[in-house]
């Protein structure tokens, strides 16, 4: 008995497997392609990422070299500035007494030359301080801590805006609680914070003008300033790096990253807090949170 089968169907199952075994190695060789493809996408753009962040760590190890240099010159103008001041207040107070004897007594522009004297040593006491600031931070030494009021500094720094404010169109309002206790801080690292924390919301309102507004208040054991602006805002891509050393978006040379950096080092030192609210296109407010006793370790 013979059985005849067509050819076709005799090598279907072979054809089968073999246009099976085909398409097994085709899908692999593309998934393998793809694959590789997608993997070296991913390794390229971790490559670019890796130089970009190296080229901001240059940037960075550069910016802290100039800043090196410029605390070593800060202590040397410092140095040198706080001799010739330290001789002029003395000589000054030595005129003073010499303004009590009666030949000088009987002058009419005594009084006059009392009020010059006085601004003399005045002036000259801020002359040190200055220069102590300067050899603070260049020198790393401890700032003194004593009692602060908190409003005047406030407000000594806001006279020094007054004018610039009118000229920029800028409105200040202040709201500051009449009773605030005193904080244990050091007066000039207060005035560097508050100082940066404005200098920022007049940045950010530009020319156009706008309205800072300057709140204390006591809430929970703490001293709470508010500082807060009418500026374009700020984006929540920034709010999560602002406080990063180095880190601005303003253009070069127009500020060094270190501003708000420093100011929340400062607060967090005195164990307090700089928080931030911010909407794009309508301003942002900083919150200061100062302890009543700082943390003077």
């Amino acid at each position: 008995m013979a059985y005849q089968q067509e050819e076709a169907d005799a090598f279907s199952e072979v054809k089968r497997a073999r246009l099976l075994a085909v398409a097994i190695l085709l899908s692999g060789g593309l998934g393998i392609i793809f694959m590789a493809v997608l993997l070296s996408r991913k390794v390229v753009r971790r490559i670019v990422r890796v130089d970009r962040e190296k080229e901001i760590m240059n940037e960075q190890i550069i910016a802290t070299g100039k800043l090196a240099s410029i605390g070593e010159l800060a202590a040397g103008i410092a140095h040198e500035i706080n001799n010739p001041v330290a001789i002029m207040v003395e000589e000054a107070g030595w005129m003073e007494d010499l303004l009590q004897e009666e030949e000088f007594q009987n002058s009419e522009n005594v009084d006059e030359f009392k009020r010059a004297l006085k601004q003399i040593g005045i002036q000259g006491g801020r002359c040190k301080e200055i220069t102590h600031k300067l050899l603070s931070f260049a020198r790393r030494t401890d700032p003194v801590h004593q009692n602060v009021q908190v409003n005047e500094i406030i407000e000594d720094i806001l006279s020094i805006f007054d004018r610039h404010s009118k000229f920029d169109k800028i409105t200040i309002k202040k709201e500051l609680h009449g009773d605030l206790p005193a904080i244990s801080a050091s007066p000039s690292e207060l005035q560097q914070v508050f100082m940066n924390l404005i200098n920022n919301a007049v940045d950010s309102m530009g020319s156009d003008g706008g309205v800072l507004e300057i709140r204390s208040r006591m809430e929970d054991g703490q001293v709470i300033v508010d500082v807060a602006d009418t500026g374009h805002g700020i984006p929540n891509s920034v709010l999560l790096r602002m406080f990063d050393p180095f880190f601005t978006t303003k253009p070069v040379g127009k500020g060094t990253g270190l501003g708000l950096s420093i100011c929340y080092g400062i607060v967090k030192k005195l164990g307090g807090n700089i928080t931030v609210n911010s909407t794009v296109g309508l301003g942002s407010t900083f919150h200061v949170h100062l302890p009543l006793h700082g943390d003077q370790s």
